[in-house]
This record gives structure tokens, sequence and C-alpha cells, in this order.
């Protein structure tokens, strides 16, 4: 979030005028302090020592000093009110990096004033005076509170527009995906071997229904694995919009349909999409972003309707639509529609949708923006630049498929290794198997030369880079596909330092496999 849109900066622009007319006596307040610092704090630490409330995160000396500097130095010496708010959030900050809350916050507000107590019967007569410093103190107190406040949900907003739940949730469900996706490629590779070896047409129909189905399968999980994988470590790359928005409808269907349907509402999703340029991004940001828009769209219509996605061009821009049909927004619920964790759905929501999709558009260089009338549903807009062109390689395709090379196929699970081995001997290629990287590097060396090594990516000991390293140092020229039920989005550097040629997802399609070995001889014999 940019610094100048931040909530903290908005809370502190729009509540420093009301503290400013306090600005003088709080400054003398400061000053009176000051002369009895040691004093003060002294009263201070006594005061929070025997306040039972502290038990759950006892504060340090140093602690209290960093907070004497902050509520009390600060007013003696500074007279921006702003300036001092800045920094009553910046100790805010601090505050929840030692595992304190709002709550804590109030009680050092609380012990503050008692420590002030005695001070301040001393330096002020009973009278005018010692109103107008108590009126200034509880400015103050409301000044402080706010700020911390607003601080601490800017802090939480951020942890999790960040991703740290769906970080946890990835690492849970990897392995989940990955026993998966090996069961449908052993379904799908079963069901390849057999339509290869059956003449009666009505029988490979079957046969191909079932790979249609396994395969259908794979890509709910790869949607699922691409929405909840880390967000780490991968460069912008030129996006197909249509492409994310066709994934993003298949990964919410179970929300917009079958929830709708079990809760006796009917909701559909119409596309009215049309040829666009690519934009320049991360898919994996529009997807989310897309994801938050449609399922508010959802949640605005508890009594259904239709959600209608769009798509066109204009000028240098790709713009995206989605409208719903729902409730809308008065002008005012619009206004602060895109404010993190502002929602007018109750409990059980967070409020970060919308904030969290139009932040995701701003990093991707592009404008969100919202139309809504009560009654009348709500349109999202969403405008991205268009990515420059580049200059595309040619099709290195060769006119037949490379039936002649040797094929070693490397993977840990015995039934997805079998199937594999099987199927490219079906069609023509001399194929070895290995069950780990060590055999393989073995094989590779004892039973070689191979021109092709189709290696898995997750397996114990030397994984699929590793195996990939080790088959490079002992022939360059030997094409390295690897093969994956693990990453949505490989790591493209990684993967050429390994030395690897392609990659594929499992389950994959034998013809596609060996379409990427024609490729990649094809390109080889141009070297």
């Amino acid at each position: 979030m940019d610094e100048t849109d931040s909530l903290v900066t908005r809370y502190i622009e729009s509540n420093a005028p009301l503290l400013q007319e306090h600005a003088r006596i709080l400054h003398q307040l400061g000053a009176q302090v000051l002369d009895a610092r040691q004093e003060f704090v002294g009263q201070w630490k006594a005061g929070i020592e025997r306040d039972a409330t502290f038990e759950r995160v006892r504060p340090t000396h140093e602690m209290i000093e960093r907070a004497a500097s902050v509520l009390v130095d600060a007013l003696a010496v500074e007279r921006d009110v702003s300036k001092y708010l800045r920094e009553v959030a910046a100790w805010s900050a601090d505050l929840h990096a030692n595992g304190m809350n709002y709550l804590d916050a109030t009680q050092w507000l609380v012990t503050f004033r008692r420590a002030l107590l005695s001070l301040l019967v001393r330096a002020y007569a009973t009278g005018p005076d010692l109103e107008l410093v108590f009126r200034a103190l509880d400015a103050h107190e409301r000044a402080v509170l706010g700020t911390i406040a607003v601080s601490e949900i800017e802090t939480t907003q951020k942890q999790l527009t960040h991703g740290a739940h769906q970080r946890s949730v990835g690492r849970l469900t990897g392995g989940v995906i990955h026993a998966l996706n090996n069961t449908l490629a052993i379904i799908v590779g079963r069901a390849q071997l057999l339509e290869e070896q059956v003449g009666e047409e009505s029988l490979r129909d079957e046969l191909r229904a079932i790979q249609k189905i396994a395969r259908g399968g794979a890509d709910s999980l790869k949607r699922l694995q691409q929405f909840a994988a880390e967000r780490t470590g991968h460069a912008p790359a030129r996006i197909d919009v249509n492409v994310v928005i066709n994934d993003v409808v298949q990964l919410t269907r179970f929300r917009w349909r079958d929830d709708a349907e079990a809760s006796g509402i009917s909701i559909d999703v119409v596309k009215d999409l049309v040829p666009v340029p690519p934009v320049i991004g991360q898919a994996h940001a529009l997807r989310d972003a897309l994801v938050e828009l449609i399922l508010n769209s959802v949640e605005a219509m508890p009594l259904g309707g239709l959600v209608t996605i769009r798509t066109e061009q204009a000028e240098d821009q790709v713009q995206i639509a989605v409208a719903d049909q729902g409730e809308g927004m008065d002008t005012l619920t619009r206004a602060r529609a895109g404010e993190p964790l502002f929602t007018t759905k109750g409990s059980g929501h967070v409020g970060l949708g919308l904030a969290t999709a139009a932040k995701i558009v701003r990093e991707m260089g592009g404008t969100f923006s919202l139309e809504s009338l009560p009654g009348a549903g709500t349109t999202a807009r969403i405008a991205l630049p268009i990515a420059r062109e580049i200059q595309q390689a040619g099709d290195l395709r060769p006119a037949r498929l490379a039936r002649w090379a040797n094929i070693l196929v490397v993977d840990d699970e015995p039934m997805v290794r079998d199937v594999a081995a099987r199927t490219f001997h079906l069609r023509g290629f001399r194929t070895v198997a290995a069950d780990s990287g060590a055999d393989a590097v073995r094989l590779f060396s004892e039973q070689g030369p191979f021109q092709v090594v189709i290696v898995d990516l997750g397996m114990p000991g030397m994984n699929g880079f590793d195996t990939a390293r080790a088959i490079k140092d002992l022939n360059p020229r030997t094409i390295v596909i690897l093969m994956t039920g693990w990453a949505a989005e490989l790591d493209t550097k990684k993967m050429r330092e390994a030395g690897i040629d392609r990659a594929i997802a499992k389950p994959f399609d034998v013809d596609q496999v060996i379409q990427l070995i024609s490729e990649a001889l094809a390109i080889q014999e141009k070297m």
C-alpha cells in the first residue's frame, strides 16, 4: 500500500487538526513532565507492575522507556501533532511485534494517566488551568488510541493480504495434490495403454472418456494449487486474461453453482470474452483478484442472479468487467467499499475482498473502479496496460515424431513409473525405468546413451533438479523433461540452472510428451 494512501496516514490527516487545538497545553505539560521524568517513569513502572491486566505480556524496562519517549518526551519537543501521531503509529507497530494488541495499548494509556495525576496536582492549581489540561489529555488519549487502533488494523490487513494464510494452505495442500496427481496419472496412463491395444471403437471411446474425466480432475487440482501456492520468486510475464478468467470461473464453480443450488437458489456466471492482447504481470495475482470479485458478487446475490464477466480492448488497455445483479450499494457504502476490513455483510466476513483486488490491480499498473446503485447491482472494472510486443520464436516442430529416441523414465512411484515406461515402449521407443535419481545415474552410465530423460520432481534423496544436473554432467546434449504434480508455476531460472529443457504436469498425455521431445530434438539439431 502506498504510504500516502495508508489507513494510518488518512486517520492522522483527519484527526490531527482536532489535537492541534490543544498543542500548546500539551507542549507545556510535556515540559513539566520532562523536568520530573525519572519520578514519572518510576511511578508509571510501579503502576504497570501493580496492574494485573499486564500479566499476558509483561512490559520490560526498555519497553516502558520507549513508551515514555513516545508519549511524553515528544510532547516537550514536538509541536507538529501529525509528526507526533506518526511516531505513535510506529510505537504501536513495535507493540504488535512484541505480541501486544489494542487492549494492551489501552492499559498503557490508563497507567499513563494515573502516573500523571500526582505531577498534575503539583504543577497546576485547581481551577480553569487544570480543567484545560484534562481536556487536552482527553483529546490526546482519543487521538493516540485511534492511531493505535488504525495502525493495528493496517498491520493485520497487510498480513492477510500478503497471504500468510494462503501460504499455510499451500503447504498443507501440496502433498495431497501431489498424491492425487499421481493417482490421476496412473488412471490416464493405464487408459492410454488399453486404448493402444483395443481395437473395438466403442471401447476406445469409453477409454477416452475415462482419460477426459481424469484430466478434468487434474485441471481442477492445478487451479486449486495455483490459487493456494506460495507467491514468491516469479517474475512478471505476459498474461492472456481470457485464459485466466476461464480458470477462475472453473475454480469458483463450487461456490456459485454447487453451494448456491444447495441453498435453493440459482446463480450463473456468463462469460462475454473477446480476443484481447496480453497484459504484463503475474497470472496468479490476477487470478486471486478475479476470484475475490466473483465471490463478492455471489455474496451480494442472496436470492440468486447472474454474474457477467466481459473483456474488451480500449486503446492501450485491456478492460475486464465483473457485473452482478446483487443488492447494490449507496454512495457512502461504495466510497468505503475498497477500504480494508470494511464490510456490510456482518460477522464471518473480513472485508478484504475488494481491497485485495484493488491492491493487486494497482500493483500491475492498472486501475480499479466500482459502479453501483441500490437495487441495481454492482460492476467492478479493471483496466490493465497492454504488454509490449516481443519477437516470437519460429515454429521449430519437425514434420515427424522422434520415435527412434532412447528414453529413461525416473519416478519413485512404481505404478506411475511402470505406466509411463510401458506407454512409451508401445509407441516404439526403447524405454528403461529407474526408481530413484541415483538409480537413474547408474542406468545412464551402464545402459546409455539416452537421448531423453523424463524425471519426476518430488523424489526422496536426489530430487528432479538434482537428477537433471547429474544427467547433464554425464551428457550435456541429453534432453531432460521434468514431470511434476507439485508446482503450478515452476521457477524457470531454477530449471535452466538445473539443465531442464522442458516441464510437463501430471497426468500427462503421451502425445504431448512426444511433441515436446520432437521440439527439443529439433532445437538440439540446430545448435
